[in-house]
């Protein structure tokens, strides 16, 4: 139900995109009405291997002149099932940035902040939080740049960890194997992880045992040699072992370990839906899930998963945002608005003029950001931005 009784009836619709450096792309596109309302999300293409705003485009066709009440509509209109949304991420991907965009504009016209926005279509009491603590992704900003190649050694691990430190951040999490892809030519610990283990162990002694490493590998080993590499994280000190394996493609593979394993396993940043994330916590696959705001449903169904999920599983709700500017600030909303335990990720580093994408400019201190006055997002991609660092298009 819509907060106010108004709708929002979308007839324009534009694409952006900035490079922050040569593998990050962050696209964004607007939908708007023509008369001053304009919602907008971020969609990413990098890891599903083909371009989403062709979907986008494709879908917000059957949107044009319809009185939206909700994000939701993007499904009922477009006629599309649980199961489609479950099963192909690029569809997935265009209708939750379509979902953002959508929930951004009608949060605009009932004049609440997004956040606001999100707890009171669902009877939320309370207020939330404008302030919003983040994690410190330092991975992205040790792969090569505009100017060269970064530092992929155990000591570039260890600046960059510091860095985060010195800035505010309590939590700093790494993708450090990047020799490693299953299935590997001994059994065991595979010799293509000791570089990373030797990566972890730098930064892990730069962070120190008050203050958390979190380590992401990116579903590069199998059952054998996740199971024998945890003892090894566990005994460095690591707060989480994120995706040894798929936890949706091979979901009975992460549970064996999660039996198993002393640590923390989360993951599943691909998922879409309330449904997904709730039988992965019922089936015991994970003990933290990571709605991503760009792939889950969008802001308002982030917010679902963490109210769905938290008040049964303390701590099991934190959301993957390696991501731009618009989709930290979505998230961010999102996080606020269910509450979460859980510091949200930030993807430092990457370009240091990233908070001039959003008008007004992000705000981050103290490893904390601040929620922008205004309703909606509360930012928007700027203009100026585009023109100087990127490009803009129709489709």
């Amino acid at each position: 139900m819509p907060v106010t009784g108004e709708w929002f009836t979308p007839t324009e619709l534009s694409f952006s995109a900035i490079r922050a450096r040569p593998e990050t792309e962050w696209v964004h596109f607007s939908l708007s009405d023509g008369s001053g309302i304009v919602g907008q999300g971020e969609i990413t293409d990098k890891q599903l291997g083909t371009s989403i705003s062709p979907i986008v485009a494709r879908l917000a066709n059957r949107l044009r002149g319809q009185k939206l009440t909700s994000d939701s509509d993007v499904i009922t209109l477009n006629n599309l099932t649980a199961e489609q949304l479950e099963t192909y991420r690029p569809l997935a991907t265009a209708v939750s940035g379509l979902r953002c965009a959508i929930a951004d504009a009608l949060a605009q016209v009932a004049q609440l902040p997004l956040v606001d926005y999100l707890r009171a279509i669902h009877d939320h009491d309370g207020k939330a939080d404008r302030k919003v603590q983040l994690y410190s992704n330092i991975n992205r900003a040790l792969k090569p740049t505009f100017d060269g190649p970064n530092d992929r050694s155990p000591e570039g691990f260890a600046e960059m960890a510091e860095r985060a430190m010195e800035a505010g951040f309590t939590t700093a999490k790494c993708a450090p194997f990047d020799e490693c892809r299953a299935p590997f030519s001994n059994s065991g610990l595979p010799r293509e992880a000791e570089m990373g283990l030797d990566r972890i162990l730098a930064a892990k002694a730069v962070i120190g045992p008050d203050r958390t490493l979190l380590v992401d590998c990116h579903s590069r080993f199998d059952l054998e040699s996740a199971l024998a590499l945890e003892p090894r994280l566990r005994e460095a000190g690591v707060g989480w072992y994120e995706e040894p394996v798929n936890p949706i493609e091979n979901t009975d593979d992460l549970r064996k370990i999660r039996d198993k394993a002393e640590m923390t396993i989360a993951g599943a940043e691909m998922g879409y839906g309330v449904a997904l994330f709730k039988k992965l916590m019922e089936d015991d696959v994970l003990d933290v899930v990571m709605p991503d705001v760009k792939h889950c449903g969008g802001p308002v169904e982030a917010y679902l998963i963490g109210r769905e999920l938290e008040p049964r599983w303390e701590g099991s709700v934190s959301m993957h945002c390696p991501s731009g500017p618009l989709s930290l600030l979505a998230s961010a909303h999102a996080t606020a608005a269910f509450g979460a335990t859980i510091p949200l990720e930030h993807a430092v580093y990457e370009a240091d003029w990233r908070h001039e994408v959003l008008e007004p400019f992000e705000t981050i201190e103290d490893g904390f950001l601040t929620l922008p006055d205004g309703f909606g997002l509360g930012g928007r991609v700027d203009p100026v931005a585009i023109a100087m660092r990127g490009r803009a298009w129709t489709e």
